[in-house]
């Protein structure tokens, strides 16, 4: 392994999406985006919805994902989360689709009598346009 190399896992609930050696990742935190490189200080943290990126041979491959946790040991980083999915797999007419049916259930929701729901909804909406903005 390169001294500037560390390894970088991405798991969701039905398995492991990304597992290789990276220079550099970029999460996003509750409290913004934040970037790690080898010899970062530990920490937990959470993720929220958003765009995960990680540095390949000079570009950053990106994947859209949902909320989790991150880990960051001093030569390691493990992402666990609720969804994760690559940018050049991500069809636009398929998220498009899934935005409009997202809106109309979130519409029909009623926040108060059903407020996991509602948060359900909303957190899968988050993806869904999070995927969009990749595809554009």
């Amino acid at each position: 392994m390169s001294d500037k190399l560390f390894k970088v896992q991405v798991v969701t609930p039905t398995g492991v999406v990304l597992d290789k050696e990276v220079e550099e990742i970029v999460a996003p935190g509750i409290m913004g985006e934040f970037g790690v490189l080898i010899g970062h200080t530990p920490m937990l943290t959470f993720i929220k919805p958003g765009i995960f990126s990680y540095l390949e041979n000079d570009r950053f491959v990106k994947f859209a994902v949902g909320a989790g946790f991150c880990e960051v040991l001093k030569d390691s980083v493990s992402v666990l989360v609720d969804e994760a999915y690559r940018a050049e797999d991500i069809n636009t007419s398929d998220v498009q689709a899934d935005i409009q049916n997202l809106e109309r259930q979130l519409a029909e929701l009623d926040q108060a009598a059903d407020p996991e729901g509602f948060k359900r909804i909303s957190d899968k909406l988050k993806v869904a346009r999070v995927k969009s903005s990749l595809t554009a």
